[in-house]
């Protein structure tokens, strides 16, 4: 069976003889290089997970674990390496058969549930999730707000009148200026 998933552990639902199932996966080396095209990455060097799927009434699936990456960002100032060690938490919901066409409906109380087709569930796919989620969406490096000022861009901590437009500052450079 060809999946469409970088890092795809296929759990069946089916085997979930008693309530709670045990689990633990890590990325290979070829699937890390392929979740650092995926999610913008300059490394991976690590991503493992381990945790329980359990069944639930009603068709619910339960699955908590913690993951553990080692993962290098591009700082969005200097576009320097940003090393980032995870080790996350996670739990997510899901609901299957006829109780996921319910979620159509968007029941309020039950908005984290998400629905489930067929009886497989992709624990690489979830553990992928969770990375992405847990990412610094706006990784910095260190020196990164000192070049920033250099370019005029105010700082969070700067008082607002002493902040200067990053505007001015380039207009200036381009006619000769500092």
């Amino acid at each position: 069976m060809r999946t469409p998933y970088e890092f795809s552990r296929p759990f069946e639902i089916a085997e979930l003889t008693s309530l709670e199932a045990p689990f633990a996966i890590a990325a290979t080396a070829h699937e890390r290089a392929a979740l650092c095209r995926r999610l913008d990455l300059l490394a991976l060097d690590r991503l493992e997970a381990e945790g329980t799927v359990s069944a639930g009434a009603g068709g619910v699936v339960r699955v908590r674990g913690r993951l553990r990456a080692h993962a290098t960002q591009r700082c969005v100032v200097t576009l320097e390496p940003v090393p980032a060690e995870l080790e996350v938490p996670f739990e997510r919901t899901f609901v299957r058969g006829s109780s996921a066409a319910r979620l159509l409906h968007l029941d309020l109380e039950q908005l984290d549930l998400e629905p489930l087709v067929g009886d497989i569930l992709d624990l690489g796919e979830v553990v992928t999730e969770e990375l992405a989620l847990a990412l610094d969406p706006y990784p910095r490096a260190a020196g990164a707000e000192e070049t920033l000022r250099e370019f005029g861009v105010r700082g969070d901590d700067e008082p607002e009148a002493e902040r200067e437009s990053p505007f001015s500052v380039l207009r200036g450079r381009f006619r000769g200026g500092t």
